[in-house]
């Protein structure tokens, strides 16, 4: 299946779209998709993968910032009573409900787009990120590409590698390889202040090379003084680890440890 760019990719846009149709097919069937979901496309593009998703799925909520693909894609699709092709930037924009979400979004999108899905209800993502991204995302503790948007992701999704892509299988060819991952949500995890987790992820791994004490003493001083932070370090437990080594567990546990010494310095 070769896509035809008819017309010329925008940069601010990140355009690059998908050609091969053996891996949009992979694409598609990692959603598992039914007559009764409702799967929202992040960057439809040219309707590639949309009009897989037409034979598949019973609503398609095609969504496209570029507004000469939108006309491309109302063409395509406005006859169909099954696809909505919306006009927007799909993290900005009132949505329908969706319970699965199939795509090869633009890169530019791809931190944003995780972070949108940690806090939306659905059953199953397949979408393509740029493979050095997603690797980030899949990383585990204790390795080099471990940190914030790696714990993020995890805590509240399940993410599974599905296949490699080629930048081969794109037009424009982009200069880095892709790889399609499934997600899902998680469905249990630490209750944690959630505000107060993710400044202790971002303030710990300014330093992520540090044992966790050295690190933890310096966020907590800057927090909440030096001496009541000394005195809230004597009542805590710490990791005997370096920053970048510490799960999501560990850091968790830490998190409803700082609750309660925060609360017995005010």
């Amino acid at each position: 299946m070769a896509t035809n760019v008819l017309y010329r990719p925008l940069k601010r846009f990140g355009q690059n779209f998908l050609a091969n149709k053996h891996i949009a097919e992979r694409v598609v069937s990692a959603a598992e998709l039914t007559r009764t979901d409702v799967v929202l496309e992040p960057g439809a593009g040219y309707g590639t993968l949309t009009r897989l998703l037409v034979g598949q799925a019973g609503r398609v909520l095609a969504v496209e910032k570029d507004r000469r693909l939108v006309a491309h894609l109302q063409k395509e699709f406005g006859n169909s009573p099954t696809v909505s092709v919306i006009e927007g930037d799909v993290l900005r924009i009132p949505l329908p409900e969706f319970n699965k979400v199939v795509g090869t979004p633009p890169y530019v999108l791809s931190s944003k787009l995780v972070l949108f899905l940690t806090t939306k209800k659905f059953e199953i993502a397949s979408l393509v990120f740029q493979k050095e991204f997603g690797e980030r995302l899949l990383a585990g503790a204790g390795t080099a590409d471990y940190g914030r948007l790696s714990i993020t992701a995890q805590r509240s999704l399940t993410i599974r590698p599905i296949m490699n892509i080629s930048a081969a299988a794109f037009r424009p060819k982009p200069k880095v390889d892709s790889i399609l991952l499934r997600m899902t949500p998680n469905k249990v995890r630490t209750a944690v202040n959630e505000e107060l987790f993710e400044e202790l992820v971002r303030g710990l791994f300014n330093q992520r090379r540090r044992v966790v004490r050295s690190s933890f003493q310096h966020y907590l001083s800057k927090k909440i003084g030096r001496e009541n932070a000394r005195a809230s370090l004597e009542a805590m437990t710490l990791p005997e680890k370096r920053v970048y080594q510490l799960t999501v567990s560990d850091l968790e546990e830490l998190c409803q440890q700082l609750s309660k010494a925060v609360l017995k310095q005010q």
